[in-house]
């Protein structure tokens, strides 16, 4: 039996998510186990998510997953390098030996031989480049080494299929690349019978849910439409109380990412001059610091998330699991504890509870976004306990 890892999102879950699992059990087998890292109630290019993570996770093993953890917030709201790090280091923890991930340009070696050459360039002491943002001046500085893999980061999912190539590289993991169908990332519109996510997401906050209905698998639909009618979906930003929360940071001076290249300074300005969330986001965004960048540093510093939090696992928090997914768990080391009621959390060391109670500050946060005002009270994150087939 293989253990094949995944790392998600799932934002919402759509057919190409179904595509995907469906692909990576074809290529290594109908015993194969599939175990996801899926990011919180806060995704990785720095927003709330859609619906929450249960729901999500619920889609993800009604459609073909068979365990759900979450990737600590932590990895979730950092670049893709530690995105990647965090959720392959929680997949590895649980025994997977692949990993299965879309990419543009579906060659493993290719992806690996990128994530070589970057590992060789960090070796060197890479500086960016003034004037351009990360990712650009990296991309410059690995075109001088490898033109071919320096083309590959020209598409989002080929620059995070590398970085999950790099954070492979130490445990012996093998990529397992299944090519991207249909609409691009970020498509503004289907193609090939699929859609993004982020045309889907565009949509449902439309409340255009009839556009979406060819693109989500049956069963994602039936979570998605139970959620939106318990007046549980979708989530948008609270912005007034967000940006509440930023003029505080900002005030007990922890609007600080740790960088000297001019970053907090304009994120600083950014917050005292804006009229919500959004407005300070794209007042702090430019070619130099991305929009992406610009909204995990300001969703970081509402959360009072450290600049130095760890990335990797302090525990794995089971999301959903699938009829073939319990005996996974088994494969936890004993140094992580596995956390399938919440409330049980409360028992483990007193070391895991700095981060166990941002986790708890984090679901209160998310609460607040809820369409319906009866769902805005807290405690939320002990009352919610896993999807499980039985």
């Amino acid at each position: 039996m293989t253990v094949c890892g995944v790392v998600a999102e799932y934002n919402p879950f759509h057919s190409g998510h179904a595509h995907q699992l469906a692909e990576t059990r074809r290529r290594l087998g109908g015993d194969v186990r599939i175990v996801c890292a899926m990011s919180g109630n806060f995704v990785q290019r720095g927003g709330f998510a859609l619906l929450d993570k249960y729901a999500r996770a619920e889609m993800a093993v009604r459609c073909g997953a068979d365990l759900v953890v979450e990737t600590p917030l932590a990895a979730a709201l950092s670049s893709a390098e530690g995105f990647a790090r965090g959720a392959v280091d929680a997949l590895r923890a649980l025994g997977c030996e692949a990993l299965s991930f879309g990419a543009e340009t579906p060659d493993e070696a290719l992806l690996e031989r990128a994530a070589a050459a970057l590992d060789a360039l960090e070796a060197r002491g890479f500086t960016p480049e003034k004037g351009l943002s990360y990712a650009a001046a990296r991309q410059n500085a690995l075109r001088k080494i490898d033109k071919q893999a320096a083309a590959l980061l020209d598409n989002p999912n080929n620059t995070l299929g590398i970085e999950y190539c790099r954070a492979l590289r130490p445990y012996g993991m093998r990529p397992l690349a299944v090519r991207r169908e249909g609409a691009a990332h970020d498509g503004p519109s289907p193609a090939g019978g699929f859609a993004s996510a982020s045309f889907l997401r565009e949509r449902l906050y439309a409340d255009d849910a009839a556009a979406c209905a060819a693109y989500l698998p049956e069963a994602a639909r039936a979570v998605l439409e139970a959620c939106a009618l318990r007046g549980e979906a979708p989530v948008r930003l609270p912005e007034d109380a967000l940006l509440a929360l930023l003029r505080r940071a900002l005030f007990d001076g922890r609007l600080a990412s740790g960088t000297a290249d001019g970053f907090d300074e304009r994120l600083q300005k950014a917050v005292y001059q804006a009229v919500s969330f959004t407005d300070a986001a794209n007042r702090a965004a430019t070619r130099r610091f991305p929009a992406a960048r610009v909204r995990r540093a300001l969703l970081r510093a509402v959360l009072d998330l450290p600049t130095d939090a760890p990335v990797q696992p302090q525990y794995l928090r089971v999301l959903a699991v699938g009829a073939k997914g319990r005996a996974l768990l088994r494969n936890a080391p004993d140094e992580l504890p596995v956390i399938i009621k919440p409330v049980s959390e409360k028992r483990l060391p007193a070391a895991l509870q700095p981060a166990l109670a941002r986790d708890l500050y984090a679901d209160d946060l998310f609460s607040l976004a809820l369409p319906r005002a009866e769902l805005r009270a807290g405690g939320a994150h002990y009352r919610k306990t896993p999807f499980c087939v039985k």
